[in-house]
């Protein structure tokens, strides 16, 4: 078959402005709020671990992934520190790797600016939106940061004295990718929470499974103790109630599934747990 465009150069010009149009927006997104992930196929990760983006006329650029939503409430909002928030990842680094392979779902976005303050949303644990800022500062990921210094350990100075600016002015490459087109993130940048009977269902799973850590077979024997046996959400995906997402974990498991988790250990039912029920 064969097509005749008696105006082609009207037609060639009508789809260079639509490019132009999308670039702009583009540009314009990557630059203020960021861009949503529907898939980690979004981002390209170059031979150096370094994230990308492909714009509408094929400009490859530089950008950073962060998670975008975080719950708090309202009286720790006010005095909120980048050290208390998520951190934003320039590398495919550990941190990212765990989250590629597990196949987390989180609400991350990427966007390509260079003075280390991000677009995000604050909402309290019931959803509730309480404060868009689009200026907030973060910190640099310490894995990421220890990738850029070439150094085993990254100190709280390195994360101060980085300079993000500087890391998006180097040469980069972009070959050897990785295939992320089968893992599947998050969709917008939504509130994060529970659903309304989350209760209900936590206890009906528990109960199944007798109150017993389905990792390394801890059981409650008493009412007290089932405080210590916790429902994790296997992708992260607290709206992802299936019986096959699901599973019965003592808190120790618990904290010890992935990096997100590990601020369980810092709880005082963490430490009641170690001292008193754990070595029975």
């Amino acid at each position: 078959m064969e097509f005749n465009f008696p105006k082609f150069d009207t037609f060639l010009d009508v789809v260079k402005s639509i490019t132009k149009r999308e670039l702009i927006k583009a540009k314009e997104l990557l630059a203020t709020e960021g861009k949503n992930i529907t898939s980690l196929a979004d981002i390209i990760v170059g031979a150096n671990g370094e994230l990308f983006d492909t714009l509408p006329d094929g400009t490859v650029v530089k950008v950073n992934l962060y998670i975008a939503v975080k719950s708090i409430d309202r009286a720790s909002l006010a005095n909120i520190e980048p050290r208390d928030i998520y951190k934003y990842h320039i590398y495919r680094c550990n941190t990212i790797s765990q989250m590629f392979d597990t196949g987390r779902r989180h609400r991350y976005k990427i966007n390509n600016r260079d003075d280390g303050t991000f677009f995000y949303i604050f909402n309290d644990y019931q959803g509730k939106i309480l404060e868009q800022r689009d200026n907030q500062k973060l910190n640099i990921c310490k894995n990421c940061l220890k990738k850029f210094l070439g150094k085993q350990f990254a100190s709280d100075y390195d994360v101060e004295n980085f300079n993000l600016q500087d890391f998006h002015k180097q040469n980069s490459s972009i070959f050897g990718t990785l295939d992320t087109s089968s893992l599947e993130m998050g969709e917008d940048a939504v509130p994060d929470v529970y659903v309304s009977n989350w209760r209900e269902i936590s206890n009906k799973i528990k109960r199944r499974e007798n109150y017993c850590c389905q990792d390394c077979g801890w059981k409650a024997q008493t009412k007290y103790e089932e405080s210590f046996i916790h429902t994790h959400h296997q992708n992260g995906d607290k709206n992802n109630n299936q019986d096959e997402n699901l599973r019965v974990l003592c808190i120790k498991c618990h904290s010890e599934v992935d990096i997100y988790h590990q601020r369980i250990k810092s709880s005082e039912k963490y430490r009641e747990f170690l001292d008193n029920f754990k070595n029975r």
